[in-house]
């Protein structure tokens, strides 16, 4: 054996021990970046802070070239907690569970992306442009159901390699499934105090909060603001000869035609019993009032399911009122609708009345 093997062995295992250490390091630093992760997904307070940092900082963090969020969607939770937030990147919402199977089949389990057989999945989870060619798919899973999927993409071909380990990706993924569903959670309990059970719309204690803020954008800008009140007539005659379920039906149905009509800015709200009051800032009374009579029309022309499967009618009568240039609260603005809506009951109901007082 050559005198110089022993040295060349000690200086193999030199390298070698330096490569795990470097190696051990590399991990070391790993995890601590994805513990730092960790804390800050328990943290956020908010679903634009969440969806930024997935998307955002992630990427910044890991040196990534793209980060994508999908996000079952079927009930459109999500595109109302969402919209015009102040996100750089938006997730995806899905209203159906397709994509989620295209990814993941029926595995459910994070996916490493490469060259080779299942690089075609690159281009359905990153845009086409984005030149991505290894990828780290993670289902989000939460109580057993997929809810969605974040998508760490890299130029690097060998970024991601099918034969690494997938430990701290799994979790990352635990972790965000369960921060996304703790703010659709926090969600739904903000919207529970601020919307009527029955209707869906809006409540009494939301509308006088926003209209105050509207009363108050209208006066400094000096641009209109409608405000209709609809009352379903004979409402009390459809709880007695159908019962309150239909009663209720009718009133949901309602609500939701309202909802339909209205353009992203408006409101509307059930203010109490059978009636329901909408607001509609920078709308002109020629604007509103095309408004009223659609949403009386509609009313009028819908068949209303009740709960044993058959069908009662309904109408609305519709007071119209223009905040008054010289209007000093929101009381006078609401006063001249309510004016308006006895009004229409007077003449027949099932139409619409603006209110033409002297103080408006």
């Amino acid at each position: 054996m050559n005198a110089s093997n022993p040295q060349d062995q000690v200086q193999e295992l030199r390298r070698q021990l330096k490569s795990l250490l470097d190696a051990a390091t590399a991990n070391e630093r790993k995890l601590d970046r994805f513990d730092a992760l960790e804390r800050r997904l328990i943290a956020v307070s908010s679903m634009e802070e969440l969806v930024n940092l997935l998307l955002v900082d992630c990427r910044d963090d890991f040196g990534l070239d793209a980060a994508e969020l999908w996000l079952l969607d079927l009930d459109e939770e999500l595109r109302r907690a969402l919209p015009a937030l102040p996100m750089v990147k938006p997730p995806r919402l899905l209203d159906g569970h397709g994509p989620l199977k295209d990814l993941f089949g029926a595995t459910r389990s994070t996916r490493l992306i490469g060259p080779g057989a299942d690089e075609g999945l690159l281009a359905l989870a990153f845009a086409p442009d984005s030149g991505i060619q290894s990828a780290a798919l993670l289902p989000l899973i939460r109580q057993g159901l997929l809810i969605g999927s974040l998508h760490f993409g890299s130029r690097d071909p060998e970024r991601y390699d099918s034969s690494s380990g997938t430990k701290f990706l799994d979790r990352l993924a635990a972790i965000a499934a369960i921060a996304i569903e703790s703010m659709l959670n926090r969600e739904r309990l903000r919207r529970a105090g601020m919307t009527d059970g029955l209707t869906g719309v809006h409540n009494r204690r939301y509308f006088d909060h926003r209209s105050l803020i509207e009363f108050s954008q209208a006066v400094r800008h000096r641009y209109p603001l409608a405000c209709l009140f609809l009352d379903i007539d004979h409402f009390k005659a459809i709880n007695d000869r159908h019962g309150h379920p239909t009663g209720d039906e009718v009133l949901r149905q309602v609500g939701g035609l309202i909802q339909r009509s209205l353009r992203t800015g408006d409101l509307a709200a059930r203010y109490g019993g059978e009636e329901f009051v909408v607001l509609l800032p920078r709308t002109d009374e020629a604007g509103a009032r095309e408004v009223a009579e659609r949403i009386r029309q509609m009313v009028q022309d819908a068949p209303f399911v009740t709960p044993e499967g058959g069908t009662v009618s309904a109408t609305l009568s519709v007071g119209l009122a223009m905040l008054p240039a010289e209007a000093t609260s929101f009381g006078d603005l609401l006063a001249a609708a309510d004016r308006a809506v006895y009004e229409a009951k007077r003449r027949g109901r099932n139409c619409t009345v603006v209110d033409e007082s002297p103080a408006a």
